[in-house]
C-alpha cells in the first residue's frame, strides 16, 4: 500500500514538472512587435531655434535657455539638426542615445543670423 501511494505520488510530480515548463514559440504575440526606443536632444542657448529631422518627421522648437528633447525611433537613422542662433553666442548640443550613451556633446560659437547644420548617426541596437 506504501509503495503504491509513493508510485502514484512520483508519477503526479513528475508529470506537473513536465507540463509546468513552457517552450517560447513563434507564435508569441510579442514577438513581432517595435518597441519605440527614447533618445535626448539637449540644447544649451539664450535665444536659438532648432530643427531636427527624425526619420522623415521634421520638427522645430524655439528654445530661451536649454531645454531638453525627447524623440523615438525604432531603427537606425541618422538624426539631422540645425540650430539658428539670434545673436553670436556659444550652444551646446548633446545627443544621447536610448541608453544613455553620448553620440555626440559639442560646444560651439554660433554667430548671429546664421545656422549650425549636423548630422548623427543613430544605432538602435
Amino acid at each position: 500500500m506504501k509503495n503504491t501511494i509513493s508510485l502514484i505520488l512520483l508519477i503526479c510530480c513528475t508529470s506537473l514538472l513536465f507540463t509546468s515548463c513552457s517552450k517560447e514559440t513563434a507564435m508569441d504575440p510579442l514577438s513581432t512587435v517595435l518597441f519605440p526606443k527614447d533618445g535626448i536632444i539637449r540644447i544649451e542657448c539664450s535665444d536659438c531655434s532648432l530643427t531636427y529631422t527624425v526619420l522623415k518627421d521634421n520638427y522645430a522648437i524655439n528654445v530661451a535657455n536649454s531645454e531638453d528633447i525627447k524623440f523615438s525611433y525604432v531603427s537606425s537613422f541618422e538624426l539631422k539638426t540645425s540650430v539658428n542662433s539670434k545673436t553670436k553666442q556659444n550652444i551646446r548640443l548633446a545627443i544621447f542615445d536610448s541608453r544613455g550613451r553620448i553620440v555626440s556633446n559639442e560646444l560651439s560659437t554660433v554667430e548671429e543670423g546664421t545656422s549650425k547644420v549636423n548630422t548623427f548617426s543613430i544605432k538602435a541596437d
